[in-house]
């Protein structure tokens, strides 16, 4: 790192970390080992040589306490960015005698010294350093010299009220780039004599002197041997080369294309980096004398696509230049990104640029990209470069936004598929835009700044930035307060940041993702571990690589939906997954806007060898009430209906076991599984249209399974009874309703309730396993008169449809306040862990990976059914399945489904974990509800569990082996039927009341005995 030639050319000193931290080293320009000259504690900076070459001035890291002790700060300056807390370290000089190989601190003091220059006879060294003690309020960087014996103070020699970022001595005194007081605006290269005379040497370009930093190209200036000084200033966004003595300065190299960086000059040639439209920078030289400009490396030789110049008129009469990235072969209004350089001082060029990629790989994609110097940038003169201080985003907003709106008048912008990026400022401005409008459809926020209060006393320049760049504390700042405005926030957005940032410090970041969270606005916070504000300069590769991925996935994501529905790759993974489980036969449909994809696997019946077709019919059981729910709400629309008043106004001939609760058990209580009906009720009532009327009958005999409202118990029998409401209501059978209020307006054509219907269609028949086979189930679906709870038959493209009309709000079916209302959270669960966290009316509700998701499944004689439903994504997945282990089929296609469309995880069910130690006495005993029965009891190896199915089921049900029971804490446990199954979760827990209860299976069994 940090190599400098010797004089005479014979050497190069440069710093090798080697086991340690960074020393000063020696090489052989013509060939040799280096060796090793300083063998610093903490290391050293950058070495300068002095004239003849026998000694190397440098910086070097001094501890002036002790730096392992608590970190007491007593000045705003404790910290910096890249290094973190600074402790009792201080940066001082140094100087090596290369003939004694002897190294002696030159300064010492509780202040930083910045890099030397030496002094033509080379008895003294120059630097700037602010000494004052109250240099950290007041931002001043004063020229000073000290001897190089090291007895002596240093001496304050110019800008005494000013700002001095590099100094170089010459025989006239010392070039230094800075100011002459201490308000923010340009450097410029000042000639300082030792008796602090002052003479600005660049004033008249008024141009920003680059003496060049990470991100801001410039090169430190140099001297020629006549006398003349070259250096970097900023034009127009480009860094450019000039020369200058006694007048004005002059072009050397330089234009709205090229960029100038890592000056050196030696025998009447500069020595530069140059960048071009095609190239992240070339070595070149130039000759000082006739300007003569030779590229003498080809390494960056790249198919780039060239930045297209741009200048924009805003309404207050203001021009901002910019470029356009993207691939001109493309017509018509293409999607957007706006990205907002940092600074807010720095500059957008024309030419390659190696840290922000993505522009190059999102205008291959069929993107452009806008490239905007707003007011605040430099290269366009003092007064543009201040013209945001003290109006941050309310300046400068316009400045972006009225060009997109420029661009999308020209045909250019596609207005719906507007993205929004940037880093450090331009993160700043990224929050600011989406919380003060809408028009964007993704935003990537780096290096954030979200809350202008918090950053004053958090970032190493906090202070600066407040006194110089926002006009000082005041009432004003709100205004310019992303955070203040954030639930005005609607765009997704990713937020990236070092963890390790302390100039926006990851605090920023974590702020506006967790208000963004807490709104429901789609969010991603990625922290860099280890990473300073630099890192996108800088960082790992690795990390660079990955924040440019994100900016791309996110903005195509969030933009336009781009990840592709391939219908072969999902028919792919269905039939290898399907025959992994055994599955007879299966069809998936999968919904993402206004496309569909459908795949298929198997055959209908392992009896007659049909196989499955895309228009195949299969039961989707529990699914059904969802349906039945969905013409509830269409009752509720009509105003027949009211969810929290009695079934009785309906029912008044309703009788139940509990006198009390028919008369006051609700609708809602039905939808939300709360009613205490006991459940799982069969009875078969016939084939007639009065079948449902009949089976609510019988459920006066029917035990009230829990108190009203008092826990959750998947209760088919309650959604029998709302199916009778909506006969009573409607005046037809339940299925006969469903077919007029759903069915019809739907546009379904492979939808029924009867085996008479199904026969029309291609239908699947279940399957049951019986001597390790699965055969043919011998009864093809459960009794008419449950029709409500669960005998719909559907293809996927019917149950796709049915998912359509709720991802669009109910269409014509429903009002957009019940389709809202049936997915809101109505009552939690006693195991989360079975199938959702919460329920709906009819929908389940799923939390996975942070989003919100809603769906249903369906389990009937032999055949399984699953929906689920990401309405942020617009996205419908169904799985249809005629046969046993469908659970472990839609476990592994789902997860893959959900993170290739959406990019959630999907949560995976709980397994055993470390053995956890219970009283078996407990949980010991029977518990018993409608059709189920379950022992559990005490084995040799912990808790058993033996279920029996009871009732009309018990003949169509093979009997259940006894399982283990695996506690995983004193109220959860977990089984599984057999080893090539999943594990199911049991929760054993106690109503208020004192009535202990199991729960498994979405169903809460009481305890008898």
């Amino acid at each position: 790192m940090a190599p400098a030639w010797s004089p005479d050319g014979s050497r190069i000193a440069f710093l090798r970390a080697q086991d340690g931290p960074a020393q000063v080293w020696l090489l052989p320009a013509h060939g040799g080992e280096p060796e090793q000259v300083t063998s610093l504690p903490l290391g050293a900076g950058p070495p300068v040589w002095n004239a003849d070459g026998s000694r190397l001035a440098f910086t070097a890291p001094v501890d002036i306490a002790d730096a392992k002790a608590p970190i007491v700060a007593e000045r705003l300056d404790y910290k910096a960015d890249g290094a973190g807390f600074l402790r009792s370290v201080r940066s001082h000089l140094h100087v090596v005698d290369l003939d004694e190989r002897a190294t002696r601190q030159i300064t010492d003091g509780d202040w930083h010294a910045g890099a030397p220059a030496w002094s033509p006879d080379g008895t003294e060294l120059a630097f700037a350093a602010a000494r004052d003690v109250d240099a950290d309020l007041t931002f001043r960087v004063p020229v000073h010299v000290v001897d190089i014996d090291g007895r002596t103070e240093p001496k304050l020699v110019g800008l005494a009220a000013g700002q001095a970022a590099t100094v170089t001595w010459t025989a006239d005194g010392l070039i230094v780039t800075g100011r002459t007081n201490t308000d923010a605006g340009h450097f410029n290269l000042l000639l300082v004599s030792l008796d602090g005379e002052v003479r600005d040497l660049s004033g008249a370009l008024d141009r920003n002197v680059m003496p060049g930093m990470s991100g801001y190209p410039g090169g430190l200036p140099a001297v020629t041997e006549d006398g003349r000084v070259v250096f970097c200033a900023r034009d127009r966004g480009c860094t450019q080369l000039y020369t200058v003595d006694t007048g004005s300065p002059e072009l050397l190299v330089g234009g709205d294309s090229q960029v100038v960086s890592g000056l050196s000059v030696a025998g009447g040639v500069a020595a530069i980096v140059l960048s071009t439209p095609t190239s992240y920078g070339e070595i070149a030289t130039v000759d000082l004398i006739t300007g003569d400009l030779t590229v003498h490396t080809e390494h960056n030789k790249t198919d780039l696509l060239v930045r297209e110049e741009r200048e924009f008129t805003i309404s207050d009469g203001m021009k901002v230049h910019g470029w356009l990235v993207r691939d001109p072969d493309r017509e018509g209004p293409l999607p957007l990104l706006l990205d907002i350089h940092g600074g807010p001082h720095n500059a957008w060029s024309g030419t390659a640029d190696p840290i922000h990629l993505y522009h190059q790989v999102l205008a291959q994609q069929g993107w452009a990209v806008l490239l905007i110097n707003p007011r605040g940038s430099d290269g366009y003169g003092e007064s543009f470069y201040t013209a945001a201080i003290g109006a941050w985003g309310k300046a400068d907003a316009k400045d972006f936004l009225e060009p997109l709106d420029q661009l999308v008048a020209e045909g250019l912008a596609d207005p719906e598929k507007l993205a929004v990026t940037g880093y450090s400022y331009g993160g700043y401005m990224t929050c600011y835009l989406t919380s003060r409008d809408t028009r964007f459809a993704a935003a990537v926020a780096g290096g954030v700044v979200s809350d202008l209060t918090s950053v004053a006393g958090t970032s190493d320049a906090g202070h600066y930035l407040t006194d110089l760049e926002l006009g000082g504390p005041g009432e004003h700042i709100a205004e310019l307060d992303p955070l203040t405005s954030v639930d005005n926030v609607s765009t997704p957005t990713l937020i990236y940041q070092g963890a390790s940032d302390d100039r926006c410090p990851v605090g920023q970041a974590e702020q506006w993702f967790t208000a963004l969270r807490q709104n429901d606005v789609p969010a991603k916070l990625v922290l860099y571990p280890g990473e300073s504000h630099l890192f996108i300069l800088s960082g790992k590769p690795s990390h660079r690589e990955d924040f440019n991925r994100r900016v791309v996935d996110w903005v195509r994501e969030h933009a336009e939906n781009r990840r592709p529905l391939d219908a072969k790759h999902w028919q792919r993974r269905l039939s290898a997954l399907a025959t992994k489980h055994g599955l007879p036969g299966a069809a998936l449909g999968v919904l993402r806007d206004d496309e569909i994809v459908q795949a298929h696997h198997g055959v209908l019946s392992k009896a007659t060898g049909v196989e499955v077709t895309n228009d195949s019919v299969f039961q989707i059981g529990s699914i059904s009430k969802v349906w039945t729910a969905t013409v509830v709400m269409q009752l509720v629309d009509e105003g027949l209906l009211d969810l929290d008043a009695p079934i009785a106004d309906v029912l008044p001939e309703l009788k139940l076991a509990d006198p009390v609760v028919a008369q006051k058990v609700t609708m809602r209580h039905l939808l939300t599984h709360t009613s205490g009906i006991d459940g799982d009720i069969f009875t078969d009532t016939g084939r007639g249209d009065d079948c449902v009327e009949r089976y609510v009958e019988l459920l006066a005999d029917a035990k009230q399974n829990h108190p009203l409202g008092a826990t959750f118990s998947y209760c088919n029998s309650g959604f029998t009874l709302a199916g009778r409401v909506i006969e009573k209501l409607t005046g037809k059978s339940w299925d006969a309703a469903m077919r007029e209020k759903l069915f019809t307006p739907l546009g379904l054509t492979h939808t029924g309730t009867l085996p008479e219907e199904a026969l029309l269609h291609r239908a699947a028949v279940g399957h049951a396993t019986k001597d390790g086979e699965q055969v043919p189930t011998p009864v093809w679906m459960l009794p008419r008169s449950v029709g409500p709870a669960g005998t719909i038959f559907a293809s996927t493209t019917d149950v796709l449809a049915f998912a359509r009309m709720h991802l669009d709000s109910g269409a014509d079916v429903l009002s957009e306040a019940s389709a809202k209302a049936m997915t809101e959270k109505q009552t939690d669960v006693p195991d989360p862990n079975a199938l959702g966290d919460s329920w709906g009316l009819g929908w389940i509700r799923f939390g996975w990976d942070g989003q919100r998701l809603i769906g249903h499944d369906g389990n009937t004689i032999g055949q399984s059914a699953f929906l689920r439903i990401l309405p942020e994504q617009r996205l419908a997945v169904t799985l249809l399945t005629n046969g046993d282990h469908a659970r472990e089929l839609y476990l592994d296609l789902y997860r893959e489904i959900f993170a290739e469309l959406a990019g959630i995880e999907m949560p995976r069910p709980l397994e055993p974990g470390e053995p956890h130690t219970i009283d078996p006495t407990k949980y010991v005993g029977r518990y018993e509800r409608a059709s189920q029965q379950l022992d559990v009891s005490e084995g040799e190896n912990g808790l058993r569990l033996k279920m029996t199915v009871t009732g009309p089921l018990a003949e169509l049900i093979p009997e259940q082996p006894e399982i283990d029971l695996v506690p995983i804490d004193d109220s959860l446990f977990v089984c599984r039927l057999s080893e090539n199954e999943s594990w199911m979760s049991v929760v054993f827990y106690t109503l208020p009341t004192g009535e202990k209860y199991v729960h498994m299976g979405v169903r809460a069994t009481p305890k008898v005995s």
